[in-house]
């Protein structure tokens, strides 16, 4: 008998990769896959004409998640969504005002 070798859910696959640049291909987003200390690959958003990341998007059981990337303090969740389509929807919509 083989081995069962437990696949990482939060692993983006290549399928994943294809779903995502297709969808910031139409969006106010550049998308980007960096490395992270791990050696995986991992995606950020960078809003158009900024300079650094906006967001860091992770996988869920549940969807995706965006984790906003500031200079104060520890990231939080800016958005989550089932599909990347919907995630990207959210997080280009602009920022309700009291």
């Amino acid at each position: 008998m083989g081995s069962v070798v437990r696949f990482p859910g939060d692993l983006i696959t290549e399928h994943d990769r294809r779903r995502l640049t297709a969808t910031a291909g139409g969006s106010p987003f550049d998308l980007e896959f960096r490395k992270n200390g791990q050696g995986i690959l991992a995606p950020y958003l960078t809003r158009c004409e900024h300079l650094r990341p906006s967001y860091r998007l992770r996988k869920t059981v549940e969807g995706w998640e965006a984790i906003a990337l500031g200079n104060d303090g520890p990231s939080a969740v800016a958005a989550r969504a089932r599909n990347a389509d919907e995630l990207f929807r959210t997080l280009a919509a602009p920022a309700e005002r009291n």
